[in-house]
């Protein structure tokens, strides 16, 4: 259970308090380092005070929040965490004081001439906050001295530690990549001896820290241990995130927007842990003692579906490519149907904020969602070309437009525990027998989604529009197979579900379909003699069988 009583544990209180404070005082200093400023001789590559002092801070004032509100455990998890990138993030920053010229660090300072520049007051500020942050975890671990509670076992260990190493790998390569002859862009291997222990210290870390806070058996460790990975992991990678989408002459690097995707995900496992025990009927008050509200549910996969779409029609709106040139890259025709699916999800996220509406659309939200990522591939598969021929280099809508899909995935992560709350409370539910008509509409509707999605949508004088089959479009093509597994699994469980569920996922899965249907209408101006080809009459059938399916359960519903 949730335990909050610190009162008869005075030396645990204590170190607890003491610990956030050195939390704190450390993340001041390291918000007033850059303020002042970490070298002379050199400006940073933008204005970057703000967005490093935001991310200093957050964690000390995410531990306060949860002190306040009687989660003392779980921001003692966070803080340890925190502590444990702490220690690279220092020699990551003293090879500033000792070699400021071969640091990669646009956010602190970027040279214009070959000049060297003299460390400042700032470095020592945040040389002087990693070791308070240090200490502030040492004193946090182990819960402040109070002994585990062992009635939650550790569930799904594997998940959180697996997905933390693809963070770690990211970490080792380059941080951004760099057309100015005087900004380097070094990953850990190109460091010395200090910055290069320091980068892997930081890249073992993320694995470590996810490891010992998910396999903790106490629920508030694995809690506060998880968002404290988190937030250190995002002050380490979204500053050069930054520098490379707003710098001049500076880019963003794969291994970057991994570990990005890596932070955002990771809060998420928790999520899957508990609706795995609700959908097996495992929960009991000693495991489960706050669980959450479906409402609550519903407005977090209501928000992180909004930022997903915001984040994907804000992408459809900036460059996605930038020429290696300079110059101005053309448009891409794939955009147009960023346009239609980020809308679409993203009006599915603003009714899953309103109550009334809230359980009858959250079904409809896995459809969506591969409806984005089915508009998103014909990006990536350009944008990757491009960057392998060299010509050009993903743009700032490119990276963006990456983002909406872990968001995306923590919406319906959300929605699925929301799902499982809601069956839980319901307890089990008669279901009527399928009737004729449905099941023939989903039949039909399954059929022709398959030849939707294994048959081109477009043909033109020597294009022919990519299928399930990876050829000229592998990242196309494996998406088209994913959504269209996706798509069968859910006909099979709306045949199962109940009417107004039904109908909710068949109108998402018609969508996914939408997307698939608009590729010529939409794109097909790029392509010489473009025509229809079947997979677009296929689709269009899809799309009306689906609909009809949806009429009829959702007629179903209201009797």
């Amino acid at each position: 259970m949730t335990r909050t009583e610190l009162d008869n544990q005075t030396p645990a209180a204590a170190r607890l308090r003491t610990s956030w404070a050195l939390a704190a005082a450390g993340g001041l200093l390291l918000a007033l380092g850059p303020l002042l400023g970490v070298v002379d001789g050199a400006d940073p590559a933008f204005t970057s005070w703000p967005l490093l002092a935001l991310l200093a801070l957050a964690p000390p004032a995410a531990a306060g929040v949860l002190l306040m509100r009687g989660r003392p455990f779980v921001a003692a998890g966070l803080i340890a965490a925190t502590g444990v990138f702490a220690v690279g993030r220092l020699l990551s920053d003293a090879q500033v004081f000792l070699d400021a010229m071969d640091v990669a660090r646009p956010e602190l300072f970027r040279p214009t001439t070959l000049v060297a520049v003299t460390p400042a007051l700032g470095v020592w500020l945040l040389i002087a906050g990693h070791l308070l942050t240090i200490a502030a975890g040492a004193l946090s671990a182990g819960r402040a001295g109070m002994p585990a509670d062992e009635s939650e076992p550790p569930t799904l260990v594997a998940i959180p530690v697996f997905i933390s190493l693809f963070a770690a790998v990211g970490l080792l390569g380059k941080p951004f990549t760099s057309t100015d002859p005087f900004q380097l862009d070094r990953g850990p291997w190109d460091l010395p001896t200090v910055g290069l222990i320091g980068g892997l210290l930081i890249a073992v870390a993320v694995p470590l820290a996810t490891a010992l806070a998910a396999s903790s058996p106490d629920p508030d460790t694995r809690e506060g241990g998880t968002f404290g990975v988190s937030l250190s992991l995002l002050a380490v990678v979204v500053p050069p995130l930054a520098a490379g989408t707003v710098a001049t002459g500076l880019g963003v690097t794969g291994g970057s927007v991994t570990a990005f995707t890596v932070a955002l995900l990771l809060p998420g496992v928790p999520l899957l842990g508990r609706t795995a025990r609700l959908l097996r009927g495992e929960r009991d008050a000693t495991r489960d003692p706050e669980l959450p509200t479906p409402r609550r549910m519903h407005v977090a996969a209501g928000v992180f579906a909004v930022l997903a779409a915001t984040a994907m029609l804000v992408g459809a709106f900036l460059p996605q490519l930038t020429l290696s040139t300079g110059g101005a890259a053309p448009d891409l025709a794939s955009v147009s149907l960023l346009w239609v699916a980020g809308l679409a999800f993203g009006a599915l996220g603003l009714l899953l904020l309103v109550p009334a509406t809230a359980a009858t659309v959250r079904p409809a939200l896995i459809g969506g969602l591969f409806a984005m990522q089915l508009a998103a591939a014909g990006i990536v598969e350009v944008v990757t070309a491009a960057s392998q021929v060299g010509v050009a280099q993903p743009g700032a809508g490119f990276w963006l437009m990456v983002v909406e899909a872990p968001l995306g995935l923590l919406a319906l992560a959300c929605a699925g525990l929301a799902s499982a709350i809601e069956r839980e409370n319901l307890g089990e539910t008669k279901r009527d027998q399928l009737p004729v008509a449905e099941l023939g509409a989903l039949l039909l509707a399954g059929l022709f989604s398959v030849g939707a999605f294994a048959l081109p949508t477009m043909k033109g004088d020597e294009y022919t529009s990519p299928t399930l089959i990876p050829d000229n479009d592998p990242a196309v093509s494996w998406t088209l197979l994913l959504a269209l597994t996706t798509l069968i699994i859910t006909l099979v469980a709306v045949s199962r579900s109940r009417p107004a569920r039904g109908a909710a996922s068949l109108v998402g899965l018609a969508l996914l379909m939408g997307v698939r249907a608009l590729e010529l209408p939409l794109t097909g101006d790029r392509v010489e003699g473009a025509t229809a080809a079947p997979g677009t009459w296929l689709a269009l059938a899809a799309i009306a069988a689906l609909l009809i399916a949806a009429g009829l359960m959702g007629s179903r519903a209201n009797r």
